[in-house]
């Protein structure tokens, strides 16, 4: 589902959209622009993010509530464990992912940039 682009002052409580799932992270998409994405993840404990790479996007964590760690698999980058209002920064091309502390629900904000993926990129007629 694609989120509609931000393009005034917007206000948005966290405490808003905090929803868990036995079954699976819950996401909330809050805020996008041209140039920037926000989004709040809700973790129950066991629940992770599998490591991935964002190729153009740095990442800025802020742990909402919680504890857990931004995990990395190179072998030089220790994980970073995190609480309730650590920030952590994750520039692009770093493979990183995300756990949950055992006992502990954990809910995080990301903000990536830029938001929107080949902004540059002309779109290409559709082939009938």
């Amino acid at each position: 589902m694609a989120i509609e682009l931000t393009e005034s002052v917007e206000a948005v409580h966290t405490g808003d959209l905090i929803e868990y799932s036995p079954d699976r992270q819950v996401r909330k998409k809050m805020m996008q622009s041209k140039t920037v994405v926000t989004e709040l993840v809700c973790y129950e404990p066991g629940q992770f993010t599998k490591p991935h790479i964002h190729p153009v996007q740095d990442e800025i964590f802020f742990c909402v509530e919680g504890t857990g760690a931004i995990t990395f698999t190179d072998d030089d980058k220790e994980d970073i464990p995190i609480s309730r209002g650590s920030v952590v920064f994750v520039p692009a091309g770093v493979r990183h992912g995300v756990a949950t502390d055992e006992g502990s629900r954990l809910v995080l904000m990301f903000t990536k940039g830029p938001g929107l993926p080949n902004l540059n990129r002309e779109k290409k007629p559709a082939v009938a």
